[in-house]
This record gives C-alpha cells, sequence and structure tokens, in this order.
C-alpha cells in the first residue's frame, strides 16, 4: 500500500523525533551529522560492509532516553576499577561533576554543550553511517587537553555508566535506553598520558549505546589508550575511535571487547607524522548468541612508521565474531613496516567468524603484511594435560588464558590487568 514506512524508515523516523525532543537538532553539527545520517540511509545486509552483522535485531527497538537517576558516590566507587587514576564520570552520556574527581591537574577538562560546539572537535578518518548518528545523538562533548610537555603522573579514566530505565515499567524485549558518549582529547607534542574507557551498564534493561572518542597526538608524544567494553549482555554498543597521530610518537590502543548482544566497533588510524611506533590489538569473547565485530582502518601516510596489529577473538556457543581491518600505506609513506594478525579459537558447535584483512599499497619501498588463523581446542593438549592430573575443564581455561595472553600482557597496570583478567574469566565461564 502506498504510503506505508519501511521499517528502515520507521527507525530514521523514530531517532529523528528522539533527537528533536532532546534539542540536539537545535546544533548545527548535529544536523549536518543527521543530514549524513539521510543520506545514508539506514544500512542493509545487501551492503558489503553491513552484510555480516544482523543490524534487523534494532528494527523492532523503539530507542527511548534514559530515565532520570541520581547515583551516590559509593555506586560508582563499587563499579569503578579499583586502579589510582583521574577519574571522570559519565551518566548516561553526560559528566558529572559530583561524581568525577575534583582535581584533573595535568589536564583541562572543558564540558560543551552541544548546541553551542559548532565547530567539528576533530575530523573523521573513515566515517561510517553509526559514526554519523552518534554525533548527532549526542548532548555534549567534553574536551580534554594536556598541554606541552606534560606527564600525566597517572591514567585518566573514563567511566561511562548507562544506567537505563525501570524493567518493572516496560518490556525489555521493545525499548532500549539510548546514550551518547562523547569525548575529545588534545595531547601537545613532547607529552605523555595513558587513557582508559570503561563502559558499564547498572540496569538489566536493554540500553543502546554509541560513544565516539577522539584524539589528536602531537610529535614526540607517548600515548596509550585501553577500551574497555564491559557492558550487560543486554546491550547494544556501538563506537567509533579516531586517532590522530604526528611525528616521533609512541601510541598503543588496546580494545576489549567482552560484553553485549551486540556490538560494532572501529578503531580509525592516521599517521600523519614519520618515523612514528603504533601497537593495536583487540580482544573478543562473544558467547550464546551474540555478535561482535570490530573494525580497524589504519593509514600510513609519512615515511618510516612502523604498526603492529594483533586482534584476537573466543567464540563460544552459536555466536559470531566478524573481523575487518584495512592496512593502507600511502605513496609518501616510504619504509614503512606494518602488520596486521587476527587469530580465531572457535568454541561451540555452530561458533562463526569472518574475517577481512586488507591492504592497499601505493609504495615499493615497504615491508608489509597480514595473516588469519582459525582454531579449535587441541585435544592432544587436552589429554597430555590430562595425564598430569588436570581436569579438562581446567585444561581448557588454561589454553584459553594462554590464548588471550598476547594482548593482556599489554596492560602494564597490575589492577588494571587483573580486573580485564577477571572479565575474560567470567565470560570464558558464561560460554563455557
Amino acid at each position: 500500500m502506498a504510503g506505508l514506512l519501511t521499517k528502515n524508515e520507521e527507525i530514521l523516523q523514530q531517532w529523528k523525533h528522539l533527537l528533536e525532543t532532546r534539542g540536539n537538532l537545535d546544533s548545527l553539527q548535529a544536523r549536518q551529522h543527521w543530514c549524513e545520517v539521510l543520506r545514508l540511509g539506514f544500512p542493509v545486509q545487501t551492503q558489503e560492509e553491513w552484510k555480516h552483522i544482523p543490524l534487523n535485531w534494532l528494527l523492532d527497538k523503539q530507542f527511548v532516553s534514559p530515565n532520570p537517576v541520581i547515583l551516590s558516590l559509593n555506586t560508582i566507587i563499587e563499579h569503578a576499577l579499583p586502579i589510582n587514576a583521574l577519574r571522570l564520570v559519565f551518566i548516561d552520556g553526560r559528566l558529572s561533576s559530583e561524581l568525577s574527581d575534583t582535581e584533573y591537574d595535568p589536564f583541562t577538562v572543558h564540558r560543551i554543550p552541544r548546541v553551542s560546539q559548532e565547530s567539528a572537535c576533530s575530523n573523521s578518518i573513515h566515517p561510517e553511517f553509526f559514526l554519523h548518528f552518534t554525533e548527532s545523538l549526542v548532548e555534549q562533548v567534553t574536551f580534554i587537553r594536556l598541554s606541552y610537555g606534560k606527564k600525566a603522573t597517572r591514567p585518566l579514566y573514563l567511566l561511562h555508566v548507562t544506567t537505563g530505565g525501570d524493567s518493572n515499567h516496560c518490556s525489555a524485549t521493545d525499548k532500549l535506553y539510548t546514550s551518547g558518549y562523547r569525548c575529545h582529547l588534545q595531547q601537545d607534542s613532547n607529552s605523555e598520558a595513558v587513557v582508559i574507557e570503561h563502559f558499564i551498564t547498572l540496569s538489566s534493561s536493554s540500553c543502546f549505546t554509541a560513544a565516539r572518542f577522539t584524539a589528536n597526538i602531537g610529535n614526540y608524544a607517548s600515548f596509550k589508550h585501553y577500551y574497555l567494553a564491559f557492558e550487560d549482555s543486554r546491550g547494544y554498543h556501538f563506537s567509533h575511535n579516531d586517532l590522530n597521530i604526528g611525528s616521533h610518537t609512541q601510541a598503543e590502543s588496546h580494545n576489549f571487547l567482552l560484553g553485549s548482544i551486540l556490538t560494532r566497533h572501529q578503531t580509525s588510524i592516521k599517521l600523519h607524522g614519520d618515523s612514528s611506533r603504533l601497537i593495536l590489538n583487540s580482544l573478543m569473547i562473544p558467547i550464546g548468541t551474540e555478535v561482535s565485530e570490530n573494525r580497524t582502518w589504519l593509514e600510513h601516510a609519512n615515511a618510516f612508521c612502523n604498526s603492529k596489529q594483533l586482534h584476537k577473538t573466543i567464540v563460544f556457543d552459536c555466536a559470531k565474531a566478524i573481523f575487518n581491518g584495512m592496512l593502507q600505506v600511502s605513496l609518501k609513506a616510504s619504509k614503512t613496516h606494518a602488520q596486521m594478525n587476527n587469530n580465531n579459537l572457535l568454541l561451540g558447535p555452530a561458533a562463526e567468524v569472518d574475517s577481512r584483512p586488507q591492504l592497499e599499497i601505493y609504495n615499493d619501498d615497504v615491508q608489509c603484511g597480514h595473516g588469519v588463523t582459525m582454531s579449535c581446542i587441541n585435544e592432544e593438549q587436552i589429554f597430555y594435560l590430562g595425564t598430569r592430573g588436570i581436569k579438562k575443564s581446567l585444561a581448557q581455561r588454561m589454553m584459553i588464558e594462554a590464548f588471550s595472553s598476547e594482548v593482556t600482557e599489554f596492560l602494564s597496570d597490575s589492577p588494571l590487568k587483573e580486573a580485564v583478567q577477571k572479565r575474560i574469566a567470567d565470560r570464558v565461564r558464561g560460554g563455557a
């Protein structure tokens, strides 16, 4: 019948109503991103980029704003990582001064409502549909700066808390309590910083998290970034991080995607300067019927840079993991050394992995490569450990821990490493 909307059109109308209710479209920048959402249209599985992720799971949902909630400092302390860090707490996308640390030195922090922020704080390296939706959804942008020559002695801990709604008054099958998170770091030259992003949910209600973190890293700087997506298994997590890196800089980004029924995370990095070093790692452990997708886009734009990527997945039950990595070397990027590896461990009767590493190289004077492995638990090794008196379940956990240790070994802070290892152990027990 003429005039009826498709489900893809309905969800866009629903999102527009949500944005108008919040007043987001009063911002020029948000309107520009929303126009891109409309131009691209809601993705369909016939498109190559989206064919492996079940976005149809979102089509029957009702996207709503979280109910207002007041959290106590004790609640935050209970759920925060037990680490010595400068803590900024975000509740449903908004920075809470009452729950955050009062002193940010050596960082400076500015909270700017989206309606008054009309200029982009960082250009998109490789934009996609949900990046534009996130930018139109967020209600405020948090700007963080580390000035020239400053060295942060403690990590900057960004705790993102999604509270959700009251599950006693709504159907968890049709409502998604929707929050948008947006932070930008300006790290000047000759500075050192560690940033930890930690996502959690406090409610059993279904939630939708849209997040974007961007960073401009100056020359001769040191930057380490840890991304911990530890949300509830009934949630949906869509995120996109952009890192622009200067010359002679040491940069690391480690992503642990360990939660949510549907996860899609993208890391886009551009090595603008020369002679920089990058480490980009990730670990995904989907269980049950979860689907987790990790996408990377790395551009070597200048000479003498070195990058190493290691992306690991452990897939249980009937879950699915998707890895899509692009390594691009420009014409000016001579003497590039770049390696991208994706290793997968399948531990379920219907576990599925789709891996697609890609190289685009426009310079002959480079050393670049990629590799993919698919494996299951080695029964001979299980048998060997059994002859040493180790039960099969413990032997499997030992092998899983060994498989993931190549990523977790980059967690130099002991409490942080213990928290990540505990989350991994919880996921493994749930999958087993």
